[in-house]
């Protein structure tokens, strides 16, 4: 009895078995058909979308994705659907969708990351691109994007990180917008060099492209342009604003800054026709004429700069900044009373400009009315306690007037509020080595300090090798006073100073050199030191806003 139970539990089982076996493999005869029906559903859908009927496609893509779940087509074509018609969130599920149903699809994986980047879902994405990256690592697409992911954090190490990723997109598939975001990089991490070795394989991609200068791309080539002015890459600058140029003509501030770099090409010519074409063309706009009074000023047109000027504030009469350069134009031109006037008109409309009432300063100051001026620069300090040169023009008058140590105390002000101007480093430490007991050390280091600002400062220059003398520094005297006199053969102390250098050195013929020169010059030494002066009164004056 029990045998025959026993043979009845198996037959059974075995019953149960080959029908366990025929309704799988039924299932599995249905999802094989639904995939083809789903597969052919997706075929007809694509033919329907390429005739421009996205709603017919879409119906028959939404029919492939019921019929077969796990058509990794159908999803990201739904996906796509959605991202034009501008529904991201569709546009996430049915592209999250497609990466369930083909988890080793790198693809699915990229296309899922670029849309939850889009949401600003930043992390996620960088997840779903590492594990594209896992499938395939060569992929320009999935570089790419996680690229831009590290990019945007802009620290130095992400934006390492980025560079190596867009060098890797960029071996397997050159591309602008890939070699531009190289540029960027370099500009970020202040490697100039490596901005310039990037900037020519991106130059090179721009030259072979079938468009040039596509309008989509002129905004990011203005900025770019922009960068690398601002690091000194002024040629790379000039071909960058110079392509946006072209392509937009009445792209004012490009036009301004192309002149700009052609002015710190020292191609004064360029900068002027470049401004004036703009003029020609039409382009009736104030910081064009201002730019081009920049220019006249610089090539010495002065009679030309003012009218330009006078035009910009016609153009735009609120304008703070064009309303100080007129008057340090007026000033410039030996003209300090029309300064003074057209700089009262100036405080009406701006009664609390710092810098205004400085250039009142210094047009009372240039008219030889020290306490007017005094007076002035002491309301423009009041209003912003940190404006370096009204600081030290105060300083100035004080030093003037015999207050050495309160002239020292504002140079020193000064230096602290901005350490970037030379004339002010100069000032301090003119005024420290004509103390009683003169810190060399302070003064040393402020006069290399103006020299590291501008080498080409004569006054700083000539002051530092004789402090170098003062100190038994011979050599280094003399090493300062020949590179002097080597720029400024006309300056007249340079050269006694350097005689008596030679002279200290036992380079006695070299030392007759220097003091014959000097006897020859020596009758405009006071032109010579009216001049240092003047020049000092420049660069202080020379502030920009």
């Amino acid at each position: 009895m029990l045998m025959t139970v026993v043979v009845a539990l198996t037959l059974w089982m075995n019953v149960e078995g080959v029908a366990a076996r025929g309704a799988r493999l039924s299932l599995s005869i249905q999802q094989d058909e639904n995939r083809q029906r789903a597969a052919a559903l997706v075929d007809e859908a694509v033919t329907v979308l390429e005739k421009g009927d996205e709603r017919g496609a879409k119906n028959l893509f939404e029919r492939a994705s019921e019929i077969d779940p796990n058509n990794e087509l159908a999803h990201t074509y739904l996906g796509v659907l959605a991202d034009r018609a501008g529904d991201l969130t569709e546009a996430e599920r049915q592209f999250a969708a497609a990466a369930i149903a083909a988890p080793t699809s790198p693809a699915a994986r990229n296309n899922h990351g670029a849309i939850l980047l889009r949401l600003g879902r930043a992390e996620q994405a960088a997840k779903q691109f590492e594990l594209s990256l896992k499938l395939d690592p060569k992929q320009a697409g999935p570089l790419i994007n996680l690229a831009q992911i590290l990019f945007a954090r802009d620290t130095p190490e992400n934006l390492r990180a980025a560079r190596d990723l867009f060098e890797r997109a960029r071996a397997i598939e050159p591309d602008v917008e890939v070699a531009r975001a190289l540029v960027v990089i370099a500009l970020r991490l202040n490697d100039r060099t490596a901005a310039a070795a990037y900037f020519k394989d991106y130059a090179a991609l721009v030259q072979n492209a079938a468009s040039g200068v596509a309008a989509s791309s002129a905004s990011s080539r203005a900025e770019l342009g922009a960068a690398l002015f601002e690091a000194g890459l002024v040629d790379e600058a000039s071909t960058e604003l110079g392509a946006v140029v072209a392509a937009e003509p009445a792209n004012v501030k490009a036009i301004v800054l192309l002149a700009q770099t052609y002015l710190a090409r020292k191609d004064i010519a360029a900068a002027g026709r470049t401004l004036e074409a703009a003029i020609a063309r039409g382009l009736d706009e104030a910081p064009i004429y201002a730019a081009l009074a920049g220019v006249y000023q610089d090539s010495g047109h002065i009679e030309n700069a003012i009218p330009a000027m006078r035009l910009a504030i016609e153009r735009a009469p609120k304008n703070e900044a064009y309303r100080f350069r007129y008057a340090m134009l007026l000033v410039d031109t030996k003209a300090p009373a029309a300064a003074v006037i057209r700089l009262r008109e100036a405080l009406n409309e701006f009664p609390r400009s710092s810098k205004l009432h400085f250039a009142l300063g210094v047009a009372l100051f240039t008219n030889h009315k020290h306490d007017e001026a005094m007076t002035a620069f002491e309301r423009s300090i009041e209003l912003d306690p940190k404006f370096a040169p009204a600081l030290a023009y105060l300083g100035m008058i004080y030093d003037e007037t015999g207050r050495y140590a309160e002239a020292l105390a504002l140079y020193e002000r000064a230096a602290a509020a901005d350490e970037r101007i030379a004339a002010v480093q100069y000032l301090a430490a003119d005024a420290l080595l004509r103390q009683t007991s003169p810190d060399l050390a302070r003064a040393e280091a402020r006069l290399t300090r103006a020299l590291e600002l501008d080498p080409s400062f004569p006054p700083a220059r000539l002051t530092l090798a004789k402090l170098y003398l003062r100190t038994d520094r011979l050599n280094e005297a003399a090493s300062q006073l020949e590179r002097l006199v080597a720029a400024n053969p006309s300056m007249a102390e340079a050269q006694y100073q350097l005689g008596r250098v030679y002279m200290r050195l036992k380079r006695t013929e070299e030392a007759q050199k220097a003091l014959a020169v000097f006897k020859q010059l020596n009758e405009n030494q006071q032109q010579q030191a009216q001049d240092d002066r003047q020049e000092l009164i420049r660069r202080l004056a020379n502030v920009r806003f």
